[in-house]
């Protein structure tokens, strides 16, 4: 038994060492997340119920997204390893080229295709499953216009006051020894 389970552990360590792919690691990833995360923000019963929607929602999303872009990306790698490596005169080393430009893609990826989308999408998806539209909406809050110190007229939303600075002059404030 404790033979077969070593064979079997040595034949798996070796496969994913041979096979050693940026995508899989991040398709793991985006899988648990977009499975995961919406699970656990459901089951937070601190957070008000429509916060926990949305959030679970855009996480879930942002798992979906994720998963799909990663895919796409790694298959236009696939598509422009050999022209690369043909024009660069890289020979032989097609497969190490590959999983350079996997793991660059990957990281492009991450940072900004699937921030891009998800911004895009997130907020018209939410209003169709919600059913919430723009007549539901409240009317927009008038400008108010409110004096200045310097006689000029600045425009506040919301009934917003600026800060005035405190006066630290004689009031009683030791600094250093």
């Amino acid at each position: 038994m404790n033979q077969k389970f070593t064979r079997m552990y040595k034949n798996l360590c070796s496969k994913l060492g041979e096979n050693n792919d940026a995508l899989y690691g991040v398709l793991t990833i985006a899988a648990s997340k977009g499975i995961l995360r919406p699970t656990f923000t459901m089951m937070d019963k601190k957070q008000e119920k429509k916060s926990r929607q949305y959030t679970a929602f855009r996480e879930a999303l942002t798992g979906i997204v994720a998963f799909g872009a990663y895919i796409v990306t790694h298959k236009g790698v696939e598509k422009l390893v050999k022209p690369f490596c043909k024009k660069a005169k890289i020979t032989g080393k097609e497969n190490d080229v590959k999983k350079t430009l996997s793991l660059i893609t990957v990281s492009l990826t991450a940072l900004f295709v699937i921030p891009f989308i998800c911004n895009k999408i997130t907020k018209p998806l939410m209003d169709i499953v919600t059913g919430s539209s723009k007549q539901n909406k409240p009317n927009p809050v008038k400008d108010e216009i409110q004096p200045n110190f310097g006689g000029t007229k600045r425009i506040y939303k919301n009934n917003y006051t600026p800060l005035t600075r405190p006066v630290f002059v004689n009031s009683g404030m030791r600094i250093g020894g």
